[in-house]
């Protein structure tokens, strides 16, 4: 069985995207996310991402992390899909696609990079403390534990904290991602973000940085625009005092489309 995708990235956030006319019916959806993703023994990637039709919509999105789990939204990979989409003429300008958190808009810019509206974030808790990382549970489309260091180390050094935060009982069953942050400079956020369902840190996380930007606008009185610098590269965030008009600025790129043999044992 031959199966049509097409590798993308967002700073460095890497996905398979595949159209679901073209995503098999008749095999277990995890098995083959699982067979994709894997980096040794598939194509490889953070997550896969599912384009439908739809009659209200320009597109629907679904987002699978490498280890089949749906989560409600990709922010780097709804960009990416975005690109793919007016790449290939399925779509106009002023895109409005649909994922699991809501409506979003998008808009290619000159300079080729991609404009996303963001639903506002929420609060999910009071100030807490899991594993000795004070901080807040946040909503931002997708679940995401914001926690502020002086000085953020490597990734390294944080790895076994990042995982015992993701599992801790203080959220629920399905855990949270992790986003260590610290403040740069005036309206620049230094951010690291580590992946539930990729159980690992990524290079790029946009809904992360959403939520980092959120929280830390209160916090220091940031004024828009704010930029986030992680590992794979910046986002500019554009946003009001009540988060009723924001916008994630970032790359995207299209690598290549090609076909995946599955072998069905």
């Amino acid at each position: 069985m031959k199966i049509t995708f097409t590798k993308c990235h967002a700073n460095g956030n890497d996905f398979i995207l595949i159209l679901e006319k073209n995503f098999p019916k008749n095999i277990s959806k995890k098995i083959i996310i699982n067979k994709l993703c894997d980096r040794n023994k598939g194509v490889g990637a953070d997550g896969l991402l599912i384009i439908s039709d739809s009659d209200k919509y320009d597109f629907l999105l679904n987002y699978y992390n490498s280890d089949g789990s749906w989560e409600a939204l990709c922010a780097n990979g709804s960009r990416c899909a975005c690109l793919y989409m007016y790449t290939n003429n399925k779509v106009e300008n002023n895109i409005v696609f649909m994922t699991g958190d809501g409506v979003h808009y998008a808009n290619i810019n000159k300079d080729n990079t991609i404009s996303m509206s963001m639903i506002a974030p929420r609060y999910s808790s009071k100030l807490i403390s899991p594993e000795g990382y004070e901080g807040y549970f946040i909503d931002s489309g997708a679940p995401h534990y914001v926690t502020e260091l002086e000085n953020l180390t490597t990734k390294d050094d944080l790895i076994n904290d990042a995982k015992n935060i993701r599992f801790n009982e203080a959220f629920s069953e399905r855990g949270t991602n992790v986003n260590f942050y610290n403040k740069k400079s005036e309206n620049i956020l230094n951010i690291l973000t580590y992946e539930k369902g990729i159980e690992n840190f990524v290079l790029s996380c946009s809904s992360g940085s959403t939520a980092v930007v959120f929280h830390a606008a209160k916090k220091f009185n940031l004024k828009s625009p704010t930029t986030t610098i992680s590992p794979g590269g910046k986002l500019k965030f554009i946003y009001d005092d009540l988060w009723k008009d924001a916008w994630c600025v970032g790359p995207a790129e299209i690598l290549f489309t090609a076909q995946f043999c599955y072998i069905k044992k």
